[in-house]
C-alpha cells in the first residue's frame, strides 16, 4: 500500500529530527540546543503541510476577525510558552555573579596591600631606631636611656563577609556556576555533563575533591567515563580560583551526605587506592555546628590492628589514615569523639584497584567542649 505525500513528510520528519538531536548530542551540544534543533525539523514540517493544505474558505465581516484574533493567540502561546521552558538569561544576575567574584579577590588584594604597607611601615620604623642607637654608640651614651615605643602592627580589616566555610563554598558553587554540569537538591545540570552531588561528601575527601576541582583527571565517576576522556570538566579553576575558594567549595561539598542520591562511586586514575583505609567525617554538637580541635580516634578490631586518631579542623572536619591490609577486609571499626561512638565494616573489595577503601563517619557530641 502508498503511503500518501503527508505520511512520507511525516516519517521524513522524523527521521530527521532524530538524526540531528542524536547527532548534536554526539557533537557535544547541552540537551536545550539538542530539543531546539529537533523542533526546527518539526516546524519545517509545519510549513510544508501548510503549503500543500487546500485553500481555506474566504472568510469576512466578523468571522475573519475572530480567525485572526485566534491564529495571533495560538502563535503567541506557542513562543511564550517554549521560551518559558528554555533557560533565561539575565544579564543582571551574572554582573552580580562577576561582581561577587571581583569583589572578593579585589578585597583580598587591599588587605594584601595594607599589610604589605604596615610591614613597610615596621621596616621604615626599625631602621630609624636602629639609626638613632647607632649614633648614640657613636658618642658613648650612657647606658640605660629609654628605648623607642614598640610598633604595633594594625590589623588590617577584612571587609568578606561573616559567612561559615560551608557558606561561602555554597556560594562558590553558584558564582563559578557548578550547576550548569552537576545537580544538587535536583537542582542543575542543564548541559548533563556531569554527576548528581548530593551524596559526594559520603564518597570522597575534602582533599580528595580539592584535587578534583584543580585537576580533573585526577578521577572520574562511574558511568562519565565518556565525559571525562573528552575532557569535559574544564581545567581552568586552577588559574581563576584562590587557594580559599577552593577549600571553602571543596568542605561545602563535603557536607553532602544524602545516601538516598544516585551520585555514582569515584573511579580513581592517579590515585594508589590499594594500601590503608581512611575515615572522614565531621563531628558536631547537637546544633549541627561543626565542633573544632576534637581528637577522634578510629579502632580496627582485628588482631593485631593499629588504632588511630586525627583532629578536627576549624569546621569539625577530620580525617584518619588506617593501616588495614587485604586480609582486613570486613572488619569492623569503631571510631570515637567524646563520647560518642559509631561502628561500621570496612567491606572493600581487595581485587578492586579503582574504588578507593574509605568510609564517611560523622559523630555528634554534646556540648562544644574542645578534647
Amino acid at each position: 500500500m502508498l503511503w500518501s505525500p503527508v505520511t512520507r513528510k511525516i516519517i521524513l520528519t522524523a527521521v530527521l529530527a532524530i538524526v540531528v538531536w542524536t547527532g548534536s548530542g554526539v557533537l557535544g551540544f547541552p540537551r536545550v540546543f539538542q530539543d531546539m534543533f529537533a523542533a526546527y525539523v518539526v516546524f519545517g514540517l509545519a510549513v510544508f503541510l501548510l503549503l500543500d493544505a487546500p485553500p481555506m474558505a474566504r472568510l469576512s465581516g466578523r468571522a475573519a476577525v475572530v480567525a485572526l484574533v485566534g491564529f495571533y493567540l495560538g502563535l503567541s502561546v506557542v513562543y511564550i510558552g517554549g521560551a518559558s521552558i528554555l533557560p533565561q538569561y539575565d544579564p543582571e544576575v551574572e554582573k552580580g555573579k562577576i561582581e561577587k567574584i571581583l569583589k572578593r579577590k579585589r578585597d583580598k588584594a587591599l588587605a594584601e596591600r595594607r599589610e604589605t604597607d604596615t610591614l613597610l611601615g615596621q621596616v621604615g620604623t626599625l631602621q630609624e631606631q636602629v639609626n638613632t642607637i647607632s649614633a648614640r654608640l657613636a658618642r658613648v651614651a650612657p647606658a640605660g636611656e629609654p628605648g623607642s615605643t614598640p610598633v604595633t602592627s594594625p590589623v588590617p580589616e577584612s571587609s568578606s563577609e561573616r559567612l561559615t566555610v560551608v557558606e561561602q563554598g555554597a556560594e562558590v558553587y553558584d558564582l563559578y556556576e557548578c550547576y550548569n554540569c552537576h545537580t544538587i537538591g535536583g537542582k542543575g545540570s542543564v548541559k548533563k555533563r556531569g554527576p548528581i552531588l548530593d551524596n559526594i561528601g559520603s564518597l570522597l575527601t575534602v582533599g580528595d575533591i580539592r584535587k578534583k576541582i584543580l585537576d580533573p583527571t585526577y578521577l572520574y565517576a562511574s558511568g562519565f567515563e565518556k565525559e571525562h576522556k573528552k575532557g569535559r570538566m574544564p581545567d581552568k579553576y586552577k588559574d581563576l580560583m584562590t587557594d580559599e575558594e577552593v577549600m571553602s567549595l571543596a568542605t561545602y561539598l563535603s557536607t553532602l551526605k544524602d545516601p538516598t542520591a544516585d551520585t555514582p562511586r569515584p573511579v580513581f586514575v592517579r590515585a594508589n587506592v590499594e594500601h590503608g583505609f581512611t575515615v572522614f567525617g565531621y563531628v558536631r554538637d547537637a546544633s549541627g555546628t561543626g565542633v573544632a580541635d576534637v581528637t577522634v580516634q578510629a579502632v580496627p578490631k582485628v588482631k593485631g590492628g593499629h588504632a588511630a586518631s586525627g583532629r578536627t579542623n576549624a569546621s569539625g572536619y577530620y580525617e584518619i589514615f588506617l593501616h588495614m591490609h587485604n586480609e582486613d577486609a570486613g572488619a569492623t571499626v569503631a571510631v570515637s569523639a567524646q563520647g560518642a561512638t559509631k561502628e561500621f565494616v570496612a567491606d572493600y573489595d581487595p581485587s578492586d584497584k579503582t574504588t578507593r577503601r574509605q568510609q564517611s563517619v560523622d559523630l555528634t557530641v554534646a556540648g562544644t567542649a574542645r578534647s
